[in-house]
């Protein structure tokens, strides 16, 4: 025995950067990386003062230094990135379906620049590919998904909720309304989605905490919009959960809900006008979404000049005079790339919100079960904020992800790793 057990070869090992850098380790990484976009964008920001342009605010801002920080940020994403080569194996076939709907994506990115005449367009397709092979590279990775998801997703929540109070802290407040030198809807985007991403935090008091800060930055900002993202994704997630629950666990669930209608109807009238602001004069239902209805016109009007490849990826808001942009994902979308471009983005957005949500409901998963309330939340605030494809912005970068992991094949474990376990 003492002789075959010597001559035997010894079982293989996991390297050092593979145990050092492990699958939950990774996660934190990408979701830290996600994050982290809203405090640096901050820090190097001016605060946001009143400027009198034709009687109103110009909230807008645009420096060289933002345009910096924006491209670090960015290029930052090659720690995560170089953590998960190290301490993963790849398995490119994982990202298939996710190569498939990016190379169309950057096909039509584009083939929508091809009748521009800005020579700095052909950095955006370079940087989607860039953007893109990050992902895919995350999305290669042999990892365990719930303690992998957990990890990116609360890395992501809690850098959002750092950012929130360090902005809270600053105070920069224009009006009454909570600027933090990035803007309202920026700081809204921010706390709805990282409030979402909260939800899978195991342990209470953690998810308590983004919480409360999430919601007090999400009331300061005022930002509807997100509000909106904030609670379809809520409700997605109540639904899920209650899929997954037991007979006693939905009688509670029905309780609750009963109860939390009658308070919400006693609330509502207070909601509507100090919340949603839905007779304030400016912003009220009376006001055209907000002055959105002229930008929603000229930017229909491109879509009718333009329908096949529309006028040029990101150039829609040259021709908008009304708003700073179409502030409509998919009307953005269609003037951008015409209707190829909206149709890739459609397929793009909800290829993995479907999968998202099969396949929290079939592995149980709270992971894939907050990866879907964020697209959905997504979806819905695309129907009057500019939210579809940016490869600049902590936001769009999670919903690609969201993308990819959620569309990515669940192959079996390879026979290495399978070895490894077996002798761990």
């Amino acid at each position: 025995m003492s002789a075959e057990r010597g001559l035997s070869a010894p079982p293989p090992r996991a390297g050092f950067g593979a145990r050092l850098l492990g699958g939950s380790l990774q996660g934190g990484l990408w979701g830290v990386w996600l994050g982290c976009g809203p405090l640096i964008l901050f820090l190097g920001a001016p605060a946001r003062m009143p400027i009198y342009l034709y009687g109103q605010v110009d909230t807008r801002l645009e420096t060289p230094q933002a345009k910096f920080l924006t491209i670090l940020v960015i290029l930052l994403g090659l720690v995560p990135a170089l953590a998960t080569m190290i301490g993963s194996r790849l398995r490119p076939a994982q990202a298939l379906p996710f190569v498939a709907i990016a190379t169309m994506i950057l096909f039509t990115i584009t083939l929508s620049l091809l009748g521009t005449h800005d020579k700095a367009d052909v950095v955006k397709p370079l940087l989607g590919l860039y953007v893109f092979g990050l992902v895919v590279l995350l999305a290669s990775a042999e990892t365990r998904d719930e303690a992998f998801l957990h990890n990116l997703l609360i890395g992501y929540a809690a850098m959002h909720a750092l950012a929130a109070v360090t902005a809270l802290i600053d105070g920069n407040f224009l009006y009454g309304r909570f600027m933090g030198r990035l803007g309202p809807n920026y700081w809204g985007s921010v706390c709805a989605y990282g409030l979402l991403a909260a939800t899978v935090a195991r342990h209470r008091p953690t998810f308590l905490v983004i919480a409360a800060i999430d919601i007090v930055t999400l009331l300061a900002a005022q930002n509807r919009t997100a509000m909106l993202a904030l609670i379809v994704g809520g409700l997605l997630l109540m639904l899920l959960r209650y899929l997954r629950a037991g007979q006693e666990g939905r009688l509670w669930m029905w309780l609750m809900a009963m109860a939390g209608s009658v308070a919400l109807l006693f609330a509502m009238p207070t909601l509507l006008s100090k919340v949603f602001m839905v007779d304030d004069p400016r912003r009220g239902l009376d006001s055209g979404g907000t002055g959105r209805a002229g930008a929603w016109k000229e930017a229909w009007a491109l879509v009718e000049q333009h329908p096949l490849l529309g006028v040029g990826y990101r150039h829609h808001e040259q021709y908008i005079t009304a708003a700073s942009s179409a502030h409509q994902a998919y009307l953005a979308t269609a003037a951008d790339m015409g209707v190829i471009g909206l149709l890739v983005f459609l397929l793009f957005l909800f290829a993995g919100l479907g999968t998202a949500i099969y396949k929290a409901i079939v592995h149980r998963s709270k992971g894939y079960a907050a990866l879907a309330a964020l697209l959905l939340g997504y979806a819905v605030q695309g129907l009057a904020e500019q939210r579809a494809i940016n490869f600049a912005n902590s936001i769009s970068l999670m919903m690609i992800i969201a993308v990819a992991m959620a569309t990515r094949f669940s192959l079996p474990p390879s026979p290495l790793r399978s070895r490894i376990a077996a002798h761990a």
